[in-house]
């Protein structure tokens, strides 16, 4: 079964954040689609974004969604990112222009209908982090094709990460202060971090998480 989908910007931690659930409490990691035609694609992408933007959004639409599905038939499963995250993207690059008003109607057709048929994890941990910590941690990577992106994109992306997952999400929800806790050097705050998923998973509300401890909020937009 899905438990937990991890979701944030780029950069924000969510691959190491799944290799710590795999590591400590034995989960299943489902991670971004690393295969060559997705690498080929997002290459082709950062070079021409207008031509190659549906066209890659799409097949990764169509690869999370088999995931999806894959990693509802494992045992304590955890994944990295989810189709929400792939929508913010998509919903960015329209706002960008690198998609046409029709090629985004396309692709939202798309995701409705799988969206609709695809499996909810029991809680879905949102890393918020600023444009600064993302592109600190894009850049110590060193990934080619991420390192020659200009800032802007990444403030955009950031931008339309926090209104999708602070304006329009219900349910079970853990949004971790990822400027304040490096779970990822910092074994306290990866301690604090698995504690926190341990509660959120027993009761279900929206949760903040930051170096001072974890709260439930009510009325949690206008809080953060």
């Amino acid at each position: 079964m899905l438990e937990i989908v991890v979701e944030g910007t780029v950069g924000a931690g969510k691959t190491a954040l799944v290799e710590i659930f795999e590591k400590e409490w034995g989960m299943k990691g489902f991670y971004e689609m690393n295969d060559e035609l997705a690498d080929q694609l997002l290459e082709r992408y950062y070079s021409d974004r207008h031509r190659w933007c549906l066209t890659m959004e799409l097949y990764f639409l169509h690869k999370r969604f088999l995931q999806l599905q894959q990693a509802n038939r494992t045992e304590r499963a955890v994944m990295d990112r989810s189709m929400i995250g792939d929508f913010v993207f998509v919903r960015m690059q329209k706002h960008m222009g690198f998609l046409q008003p029709l090629e985004y109607t396309i692709y939202e057709q798309f995701y409705r209908t799988m969206s609709t048929i695809s499996p909810r994890p029991k809680l879905l941990v949102y890393i918020k982090c600023s444009v600064e910590t993302a592109v600190k941690r894009i850049r110590k990577r060193g990934r080619p094709y991420e390192l020659n992106v200009e800032e802007q994109y990444w403030k955009q992306l950031v931008k339309f990460y926090d209104e999708t997952f602070f304006g329009s999400l219900t349910g079970n929800v853990l949004i971790i202060n990822g400027d304040e806790l490096d779970f990822i050097e910092n074994g306290h705050h990866r301690l604090l971090v698995l504690e926190a998923v341990r509660e959120s998973l027993k009761n279900e509300g929206v949760h903040w998480l930051d170096s001072g401890g974890l709260r439930v909020l009510e009325n949690w937009y206008n809080k953060v």
